[in-house]
């Protein structure tokens, strides 16, 4: 586990700056990939969300190659492990929603707070099987090890507010989860880049900052080796 801390108000700041600099860009992204689930009952879900953090990934790390909506599509390289995490845990959630919805209004707001909980882990596990290439079963445990050792808690937290952050384009208006949901992806992608990136900084923007290269000393000759 990542013993890097991140600072809640930075990271939406980043993640701003990245969806504000390609919105065009991961609007029609995240178009495609809510449309492929929405028409798939949410089976492909997984692979979707996995397409996205991988077109958000190279936003963030400039990749020369400019990306294209279409590449959310390669998701379908993590398909069965990313399928089983919407399923593992899409299951867990709806089941603990219809006994948490039993009791009234309290049980009722248990279980939103299950829904955006289960949610974030959802995103965690996804970012894990793609950058990690972990299996699903491991992907959780490695979330629910975080959370124990308290390494992850400020990473899920902020998971919450992200997801939280995007389900108010649903209560504003339907079509605006598809304005809202990038810019979760992008919160996301950057916390993870920030706990576990190879340390490449960047302004947010996908604008990565090279590292400094040292520079080699100019090695002058003894005098006994010049010649006049």
């Amino acid at each position: 586990m990542s013993d890097k801390q991140i600072d809640i108000g930075v990271e939406l700041g980043k993640g701003w700056n990245l969806y504000k600099a390609n919105m065009g860009l991961l609007v029609v992204a995240a178009l495609i990939g809510m449309a492929v689930s929405g028409l798939t009952c949410g089976i492909l879900g997984g692979p979707m969300s996995a397409g996205l953090f991988l077109l958000v990934r190279r936003l963030i790390q400039n990749d020369p190659v400019k990306p294209q909506a279409g590449d959310v599509f390669k998701g379908f390289d993590y398909f069965l492990q990313t399928f089983l995490v919407f399923i593992l845990l899409g299951v867990a959630s709806l089941v603990l929603s219809m006994v948490l919805n039993v009791i009234p209004v309290l049980g009722q707001l248990a279980s939103m707070v299950v829904s955006l909980f289960t949610g974030s882990i959802m995103m965690w596990a996804v970012l894990f099987v793609v950058h990690q290439k972990l299996t699903a079963i491991d992907a959780i445990k490695k979330i629910f090890e975080g959370l124990k050792s308290g390494s992850l808690m400020m990473p899920l937290v902020f998971s919450v507010i992200a997801c939280f952050l995007s389900g108010l384009g649903v209560i504003a208006c339907v079509v605006g989860v598809i304005f809202t949901a990038p810019f979760s992806y992008c919160c996301l992608a950057n916390v993870y880049e920030t706990l576990y990136g190879d340390g490449g900084a960047g302004d947010g923007a996908g604008n990565g900052i090279p590292e400094a290269k040292a520079v080699e000393p100019e090695v002058i000759p003894p005098a006994s080796d010049l010649r006049l």
